[in-house]
């Protein structure tokens, strides 16, 4: 698959949409496959929430595959005989792009507190710096889910010149109120634990009781009851008959304890705290008078997926951005897909999103008009 691990660093300024500026960034990144000598094939993969740049593959540290490691590799639904994939890791996030992790160049310590909040489009930016760097003009597919999602978005807002097509999934064109009390939530479950200190705990021990159930949280999010149901039911970690205390008794309990345990090491509680924040800023309508007028100066072609389950980021609102998208003359397509796993479809329920993908990637006007 021809995998490239790297680290991308820019020395000069980032002016961020909260008007704060980063003297320096670092943006993480994993390509697979190999550019062509047109550099026309290029595709680019963005992260979910908790995803990072390791998009494929197995992880040489860790063992564990990539985010989306079922739909990126050679004859997979992003063939990587045939693209060349760039995951760029957002900023604020904890897979080695600039976050509150990293060393303020003024004290050489980390950021902690110190980082500034960055938005969706702050990462959208760090992100063309890297197509400079990679010699690609102009990608021949941005594609992403949830998160990536509105990446996706503000990339065709923000260089519609450099999106040759757009694939948004399980995504919406802004957050919602709901969305924003959930993380909110989320957030305090991080701030209760008592190695938090403001966020400045990269010198002694971090918060990971508070992580822990931040995940938990999490996993009710992702998550939706038809697939803990299937899942666990009223099953018991062991016996039959109910024990009649508080300790963990049914498997349900069990396996949110080990989410819990797992986000220890794999997360860091600041960039938790600051993507989640980066999605209640999103708003794609916010300086518009309609959504439409956001992606003017894109014109496509697009696929827009969305999941009959997704009670997050329900078709209604994708809907919306087709709407928008169709008052602008740009070609689309938005299908909804069933799924037991809801919001999580594109993840882990891959089946059913390949052959929309592949068919779309490989010509999407004709993907269109089969629609």
């Amino acid at each position: 698959m021809n995998r490239r691990q790297a680290i991308a660093r820019f020395d000069r300024p980032l002016q961020l949409d909260s008007g704060q500026t980063l003297a320096r960034i670092d943006v993480a990144y994993e390509t697979y496959g190999k550019l062509n000598t047109a550099r026309d094939n290029a595709v680019l993969a963005l992260h979910g929430l908790t995803g990072t740049q390791h998009a494929a593959g197995d992880d040489a540290a860790t063992g564990r595959p990539g985010w989306w490691d079922a739909a990126i590799g050679p004859g997979r639904a992003i063939d990587t005989d045939r693209y060349f994939v760039v995951a760029p890791n957002a900023l604020g996030s904890h897979g080695g792009s600039t976050s509150a992790a990293s060393p303020d160049p003024e004290t050489g310590r980390p950021y902690g507190s110190r980082f500034p909040v960055v938005t969706i489009g702050d990462s959208v930016e760090s992100q063309a710096r890297l197509a400079d760097e990679l010699g690609i003009e102009r990608f021949h597919a941005v594609a992403g889910g949830c998160f990536g999602g509105f990446q996706a978005m503000e990339w065709m807002a923000r260089h519609p010149a450099r999106v040759g097509s757009a694939v948004v999934i399980s995504a919406t064109p802004r957050t919602s109120a709901h969305n924003t009390a959930l993380w909110s939530v989320l957030r305090d479950a991080i701030r209760s634990d008592a190695n938090w200190n403001g966020g400045d705990y990269y010198d002694g021990a971090p918060p990971d009781a508070g992580l822990g159930l931040a995940a938990k949280f999490g996993a009710l999010f992702w998550m939706s009851r038809e697939v803990f149901e299937a899942k666990f039911g009223l099953r018991r970690v062991a016996g039959e008959d109910p024990d009649y205390g508080f300790a963990p008794e049914f498997a349900v309990e069990a396996f949110l304890d080990g989410v819990g345990t797992n986000a220890a090491g794999r997360i860091d509680a600041n960039s938790l705290m600051y993507l989640t924040r980066a999605i209640d800023y999103f708003d794609m309508s916010r300086g518009h008078a309609r959504l439409a007028d956001a992606f003017a100066g894109f014109h496509g072609p697009a696929l827009l997926v969305s999941y009959t389950n997704d009670w997050r980021y329900p078709a209604d609102d994708m809907q919306e951005i087709a709407d928008a998208l169709a008052a602008n003359g740009t070609p689309c397509r938005h299908a909804t897909l069933d799924s037991p796993a809801g919001h999580g479809g594109f993840l882990y329920d891959t089946e059913r999103l390949s052959p929309l993908l592949s068919d779309f990637l490989a010509n999407p006007g004709a993907a269109l008009q089969a629609a």
